[in-house]
């Protein structure tokens, strides 16, 4: 009886999926069935990948076991997170001679945390759990309303006012927007929050914020955008971005580098103007992260006292150029007048007279701080670049420079072209090699990179898309041993 009971219910909700359109069928409550222990048959359910972006694509499969399998109907049921619904069929198919069965969901309709389960003749499988991250967008406008796209340089100060807006999607309103730094003294995934909002009705975001730390006093500026996680979806970041945080200059002596950001092995120019002018005695100081300032060159100003350094760093460095007067820390005095010659007895002998200050004295002078990042490097083969569903591809290349410890990680670009997002992680090792894999299901081509985040030692950087292409394989291929 219980048997013919669950033939008729799955059937039922089959006809139900196969006749109502989406919006009826959306509306009609359906509870899970409820089976008696030691059925005749018994079903498996796997869904990859776990978690995913709103929009990824998902695979749900498994296998029917037990007897006559083969071409049985089966029904995938959801239940969406925050829906005062139960679980809602929402498609069909039919076992193969394995009794394996496959759904594959199309990019779209996996936009919020939900639960799966299947069910074929007398078997219900177990429920699994989707997480599913909101899509979160981000782009940053200066004070004028230019955009500063990653790499740009950022000034301090209450004049600068920086306007960080974007999107969240499926978004709910209401909901709370994070704008975070990430924390130079406090570990590559220690982010500290430095400006709030909401998300409208709309779902977008607007945070302006003016920054008072500059890159000299703790790294290159990684920033991003954090949605706290609700009922619908999990705690969803936006990609970060990298930027120059830069002091005001001091107008008596500037500091400018050829170029903000630099590739690991590349070299770079620091310049500038003396307001002294020609013929002035400079020197340039530098340190990395954790360390002092050290003198490395010295120069004498040109026309119009200009000045060039040339530098070669090979990690993310401070600089700073003073002035001699400022490396003597005093100003330069003329001599001490001699002594009279003494005077006839009864008598004083008159006193020389002291001498005047050199006419070259000069106040110390000090440029402001100048940071020039240093990105990573990564080189990367994948091997293969075209497989079968299911199967994994190895990720594989070095970092330079060393950057043993580090977090690697492999990113897959969303459903909208438009971002990337973090499918796998992994650590370099000790000769500054890694080696990420991950397998993939849905079928067609994916777009991939392999990313590294910034650190006080040096910026993060990416490899340039890698297109990988997933061919169809029969539904039992994917189940894994024992179903």
């Amino acid at each position: 009886m219980q048997s013919k009971y669950l033939r008729g219910t799955i059937g039922a909700c089959a006809l139900a999926l196969i006749a109502l359109t989406p919006a009826v069928a959306s509306a009609h409550r359906i509870h899970r069935p409820r089976l008696p222990f030691g059925g005749p048959h018994r079903i498996t359910i796997h869904a990859q990948p776990d978690p995913i972006v709103a929009g990824d694509p998902v695979v749900v499969f498994g296998r029917l076991l037990g007897r006559g399998d083969e071409d049985r109907l089966v029904v995938l049921y959801h239940r969406a997170a925050g829906s005062p619904l139960g679980f809602v069929p929402v498609q069909t198919t039919r076992t193969d001679a394995s009794g394996a069965y496959e759904f594959a969901r199309a990019d779209g309709l996996v936009e919020t945390n939900r639960q799966w389960y299947v069910a074929s003749d007398d078997a219900v499988s177990r429920i699994v759990n989707e997480r599913v991250a909101a899509l979160v967008t981000l782009s940053v406008s200066g004070p004028n309303g230019q955009p500063e796209p990653d790499g740009s340089v950022l000034e301090t100060g209450r004049g600068y006012v920086y306007t960080f807006a974007g999107t969240d999607s499926p978004g709910q309103p209401g909901a709370r927007v994070l704008l975070q730094r990430q924390s130079a003294a406090g570990g590559l995934n220690n982010w500290v929050t430095i400006g709030r909002g909401t998300l409208d009705a709309g779902g977008s975001f607007s945070i302006t914020h003016s920054f008072v730390i500059p890159s000299s006093s703790g790294g290159d500026a990684n920033v991003r955008i954090l949605v706290a996680h609700d009922v619908t979806n999990i705690a969803s970041p936006s990609d970060s971005l990298s930027y120059e945080i830069e002091q005001t200059q001091n107008p008596s002596l500037t500091i400018v580098p050829s170029s903000y950001v630099i590739a690991e092995g590349s070299s770079d120019t620091i310049t500038g103007v003396d307001a002294a002018g020609e013929g002035q005695l400079l020197t340039l100081y530098a340190h990395t992260a954790r360390e002092r300032f050290q003198a490395i060159a010295t120069t004498v100003t040109g026309t119009g006292g200009t000045y060039a350094f040339p530098v070669s760093p090979v990690h993310s460095t401070y600089y700073q150029v003073t002035s001699s007067a400022s490396i003597a820390s005093r100003q330069a005095s003329g001599a001490t007048g001699s002594s009279g010659v003494s005077g006839a007895t009864g008598t004083s002998g008159s006193t020389g007279s002291t001498g005047t200050s050199g006419s070259n004295a000069r106040k110390a002078t000090l440029s402001a701080v100048a940071f020039v990042g240093v990105r990573v490097v990564l080189s990367v083969v994948s091997t293969p670049t075209t497989i079968n569903q299911g199967q994994a591809v190895t990720f594989s290349g070095s970092v330079d420079p060393d950057e043993t410890g580090r977090n690697i990680y492999l990113e897959r670009l969303d459903a909208t072209g438009s971002g990337w997002h973090t499918i796998a992680s992994g650590v370099v090792d000790a000769n500054s090699q890694y080696s990420l894999s991950w397998s993939f299901y849905e079928i067609g081509s994916e777009t991939l990179r392999i990313a590294m985040v910034g650190s006080p030692e040096n910026q993060g950087n990416a490899t340039a898309p890698i297109a990988v292409t997933v061919n169809p394989v029969p539904a039992a291929t994917l189940v894994p041993a024992g179903g």
